[in-house]
Formats: C-alpha cells, structure tokens, sequence
C-alpha cells in the first residue's frame, strides 16, 4: 500500500501544475450561427457560438476573403455565451440574442455598443435556440428547445417579467422547437421542429416545481417515454396560448425537412423558407401547405455554397434571401427566386476561404477509439 501512494505521488507530481497542453483541436474563426438583417442601416448581425460574440458587416460586402466586420460585441460583460438566434429592431437601433445552453437569458445591444459591454437589458427568459421579434404586436418570441415550449414576451421585458403566453403541451406537436417566424400580416405563427419529444410538466404541476426550485420557466423534464418524430413545421394562431393545437402541420418523407433550423415567412409570395441544416439545402414550401408535401422549389448543389445553413432570412426592400452557413463560416446571399443550383450573389465570410471547420459545438463528452485511432466528441 505504501509503495502504491508514493507511485501515484510521483506519477501526479509529474502531470500536474499549470502545463500546456500537446495539442489543441479548435476553431479558431467566427462561426456563423444566426443571422439578422436590416436593409434600412444597411446592416448585417450575425451571432458567433463559438467566440461568444456579435458580428455585423456592412449589408452590401463585395470582399472575397476574410470580411471585415462594421463592429463587434463580445466578452464577460455581455452575458453572450452559445448564442443562437438573433433579431435587430431598425427604427430602436437594438440587437437581440438568446444563449441556448448556457445561461439562460436574452440579451439586448444598441447599435451604438461595441465590445467587451453589458448589455442595454436582460430577460431571464430560459434556455432558446430560435427568437423573432415582432414588431408590430410589440413581442419577442423565444423557441426553447430543450422544453419544447414557445415563449411571447412584451418586446421591452426585463429582469424576472413572465411571458405574456407560453405554449407548451401534448396537443401542440412541439418537437425540440428551433426556428421561429410570427406571420403578422396572416396572424400566424411558424414553428421549425427538429422531431425530438419527450414529456413536459405542464398546468399545476409545473408551476408547484418551479415555485419549489425557485426558477420560473426552468424545471427537470419527466424521465423516460421520449421518442424520435420525423421533423415538421407546425403554424398556429399568433395569439395561441397553453396546450394549443397547431393550425397547419408540414411533416413527412415528402417534405424532405432533415433538421429544419431557421424559417421565414415571405409574405408577398406566399411562401415558407426553412434552412434545412441536415440536407445543406433551403427548401420552400406554399404558405398554405399541410401534411406530407414536396417543397415547390430548393436551393441546393454545389455551387451554392451552402453548408450545414442555420438561418434564412428574405430581404424583400432588396429581393434577397440571406443564409447562414455554420458549417463554412460565411453568410451567403441569393436572389429572392433562387431555384437549383445557383451561385450566390456575394458572401461574407468570417475565416480565410478554406479554413477547416472542426464543427464543434458546446462539446459536452469526449471518447477515444483505439480501434480506429479517433477521437470522439458528441455535441
């Protein structure tokens, strides 16, 4: 026994202490996670997961290589860790984003911000992936995933407010929710799911759990009885509030849907674009469509550049359709009836062109193969 401590005391004092490490597997660029434009300031706002931070360009960059950003938000003060979606309000010059694994919260930005800065206010909103701000009901709107629940906030909430509705439930279909679009102008709401369930506490008992926790909106998910549904996109009435049943579903092999991220809504045509993350692709569908149905149109194939797109986003004062690619650090930019292969009308790119992307993402675990020589890491 004591020839075994001393063997584990020189072995520690061999390893331990402040060492550098052999190697370092990271990115070390901007990934673009989530985009926003404002055609009226000529802005562009992408959230980066991977630094913590806030980029925004100028809307019209014709650089080939690494871009230049107009300015940069990040550091301790801003509360910005893996943040996702981001929305920006033109005529209030604010930015919002929402930290989805860490955190807990939305966080608000002046255009006039840069830096290592706290943010203008905070909600204690819970984890999300996915936020559209509407600004004609003067809402926020929150996709969390994780409880597969929709959060309508009033736009200006701060500190602790509680949402002003909150759909959660059985009946609802949300799926490991992700990307949001509240249609004003059709009074709808659209909702992209990944197809990942499981059972919530909902009613009484969730309000018994989060009083007893003493963290509203944020409680353990019931154990065992999930299960795998094929991805959807589901639409129900702007004003749904509770176990609401959506008003269309778009699901099924026909659909083509394989991790449908952001979504938009492009109202004068009619149409529903989806960033279709698991099939480098944009697919659009009628406005109207329901059930297992063929997209009327993609955006695919080589030439577009498309990789791994998280957001969608149509510029119509400009006839654009805006794209984030996470898995190739670049935003890419199509005509507003871009159908098939095409090239994008220009890019603006984060890291050098051809800059490797190790796609790493909040890696919670790691594993060794010896078999095949590999390291694993699940995300």
């Amino acid at each position: 026994g004591a020839m075994l401590r001393s063997q584990r005391s020189s072995s520690s004092a061999d390893i331990g202490g402040d060492i550098a490490p052999i190697r370092v597997v990271r990115d070390p660029y901007p990934v673009v996670a989530y985009l926003a434009v404002d055609p009226t300031n000529d802005l562009v706002v992408m959230s980066d997961e991977n630094l913590f931070g806030l980029r925004a360009y100028d809307r019209v960059h014709k650089q080939t290589g690494l871009a230049e950003p107009r300015f940069t938000i990040s550091g301790p003060k801003t509360h910005m860790e893996f943040i996702c979606g981001v929305a920006v309000d033109p005529v209030r010059r604010e930015i919002y984003t929402v930290n989805n694994d860490t955190l807990a919260r939305m966080v608000v930005f002046s255009y006039d911000q840069r830096g290592n800065v706290a943010p203008v206010r905070e909600l204690k909103s819970g984890k999300a992936w996915g936020i559209f701000l509407d600004q004609e009901n003067d809402e926020v709107v929150l996709a969390n995933q994780h409880d597969n629940k929709i959060l309508i906030y009033r736009r200006a909430a701060a500190d602790d407010e509680e949402p002003v509705r909150l759909i959660q439930g059985p009946k609802t279909g949300l799926a490991d929710p992700h990307g949001i679009y509240v249609d004003a102008k059709n009074n709808e709401m659209v909702v992209t799911n990944y197809g990942s369930w499981h059972p919530e506490r909902t009613g009484e008992e969730y309000e018994r759990i989060s009083e007893r926790l003493q963290q509203p909106f944020f409680y353990p998910v019931v154990p065992s009885g999930g299960k795998f549904e094929l991805p959807s996109i589901r639409v129900f009435g702007r004003t749904a509030d509770g176990d609401a049943v959506p008003l269309r579903t778009i699901q099924g092999m026909r659909t083509r849907l394989n991790l449908p991220a952001g979504v938009w809504v492009d109202t004068e045509r009619d149409e529903i674009l989806v960033a279709n993350d698991g099939e480098n692709a944009i697919l659009v569908f009628d406005r109207k469509a329901e059930g297992d149905v063929a997209p009327i149109r993609t955006i695919e194939g080589p030439d577009t550049r498309l990789k791994n797109p998280t957001a969608v986003v149509v510029d119509i004062e400009n006839d654009e359709i805006w794209v984030s690619n996470w898995g190739d650090h670049a935003a890419t930019v199509y005509p507003r009836s871009a159908s098939g292969n095409v090239e994008p009308l220009r890019t603006i790119r984060t890291a050098p062109n051809g800059a490797p992307v190790p796609g790493m993402g909040n890696p919670s675990a790691v594993a060794y193969d010896p078999k095949r020589d590999q390291i694993l890491v699940p995300n």
